[in-house]
């Protein structure tokens, strides 16, 4: 029997429609079917083994006001009769290097205050277990963002995979990363912190609710055990999980006799950062115990940057998408922030990486870029060099929309430290 031999017509069209195939196979074979989502925006539904209390919308007026007062006031106890401080870390990819710099910049010069509310977005998520347990776990925070873990990170599936599965990137160093560093000895100092009635809060994006879902990870960590670690664990892998770059996290639901999945991504999809809840910041309800409260907001990224032209390639104009996105967002919160803590008489100030900074943007993970804007945040902290003002950061935007390029690594505008 003669051996075949495609003609030149099936040599044409046969290999993509083979790729096509196996393109399909793979994504049938990769892909985990997923249960509904709740059928409606406020479902009465709670993580799998977890009371509902755990988490909200971040838009649910009920919620928040059913818990607030309870809430503050065990934040006043926390904060023994003084000013309640908050801390805010924002997204911002590898640019979350430049926040746990700061942090042990902080620890250093001997000026870093414990925070009663820490709450973070994304890499900030990622950071702030470690900034609410304080200068004790510096050694791990310095190891998740000053080694070569996150260069591991950014590992692609291939641009035929990335046509069928939920991310370009492969999501198991993300979750290697986090993994390693939620330990039970975390989950345990977390829940004892929180029982003291400080909070820690991350915020995740709910996809098919196409909202901002704030987790009380105390709460969850109060629950002990394996459940606790594996649900704070993705919580976070979730939170810093940049939808179409890392595939999304499936949270496992019930109510009602009934089971759902929610799929879960990045924070930052709909908010950069948050001291408080978005219903809070508009309620008129006033609460007189955050009278006179410090805030302060370390963002990861920059506010404003020089023209870089753009290479006409996928993952260039993603970068720069997303790096477009976020200081937009930043931009955003911070005005919104102000007003927050104007109405309250708040002590408010922020960080970020100024414009003149050579920031290679958020998707460098390379350990030089990394471990550069980790020492760069550290030394402003330490030179006292790292709080400013809306005003100054302002002056800095216009001047520099005004001149060409001029890369430094001056620090922020100084301003009183905490």
């Amino acid at each position: 029997m003669p051996e075949f031999e495609p003609s030149s017509a099936g040599s044409t069209f046969g290999l993509p429609v083979l790729i096509l195939l196996a393109a399909f196979g793979l994504a049938a074979c990769s892909t985990i079917p997923r249960k509904p989502a709740p059928p409606t925006l406020l479902a009465q539904v709670a993580p799998v083994g977890f009371s509902s209390t755990v988490r909200f919308l971040g838009y649910d007026r009920d919620s928040f006001l059913k818990h607030a007062d309870e809430t503050i006031g065990r934040l006043g106890a926390a904060a023994g009769g003084g000013p309640i401080r908050v801390l805010a870390l924002s997204g911002g990819g590898a640019g979350g290097a430049f926040a746990a710099g700061a942090l042990i910049g902080m620890t250093r010069r001997g000026e870093r205050p414990q925070f009663h509310v820490v709450t973070g977005v994304s890499a900030g998520a990622l950071i702030a277990p470690f900034a609410f347990l304080g200068p004790a776990w510096d050694d791990e925070l310095k190891e998740a963002f000053d080694s070569y873990r996150p260069s591991r990170l950014l590992r692609p599936r291939g641009w035929l995979a990335f046509l069928f599965l939920p991310g370009y990137y492969r999501g198991e160093p993300l979750v290697d990363l986090v993994d390693h560093f939620v330990t039970d000895r975390l989950i345990q100092a977390v829940a004892e912190q929180a029982a003291q009635g400080r909070l820690l809060l991350v915020a995740t994006t709910d996809l098919d609710k196409e909202e901002s879902v704030i987790w009380d990870m105390g709460a969850i960590a109060a629950r002990g055990g394996e459940p606790a670690r594996r649900l704070f664990r993705d919580v976070l892998i979730a939170s810093a999980s940049i939808p179409g770059l890392f595939p999304p996290v499936l949270i496992h639901v019930e109510g009602g006799g009934n089971s759902y999945d929610e799929m879960h991504v990045d924070g930052g999809t709909t908010l950069s950062f948050f001291v408080a809840p978005e219903i809070a910041q508009q309620e008129k309800k006033h609460f007189p115990e955050l009278e006179r409260a410090q805030v302060f907001v370390l963002v990861n990224g920059q506010l404003s940057t020089y023209p870089e032209t753009t290479r006409e390639r996928p993952i260039s104009v993603l970068a720069r998408s997303f790096s477009a996105g976020l200081t937009h967002a930043s931009r955003r919160s911070l005005e919104l922030t102000a007003a927050f803590a104007d109405r309250y008489q708040m002590d408010f100030r922020f960080t970020y990486v100024p414009v003149t900074y050579p920031f290679k943007g958020p998707l460098d993970f390379k350990f030089p870029s990394m471990h550069a804007l980790f020492e760069f945040g550290a030394h402003c902290a330490e030179a006292g060099r790292l709080w400013t003002t809306l005003q100054q950061a302002m002056s800095e935007a216009q001047h520099a929309a005004a001149t060409p390029s001029q890369l430094t690594d001056d620090c922020p505008v100084s301003n009183a430290g905490p």
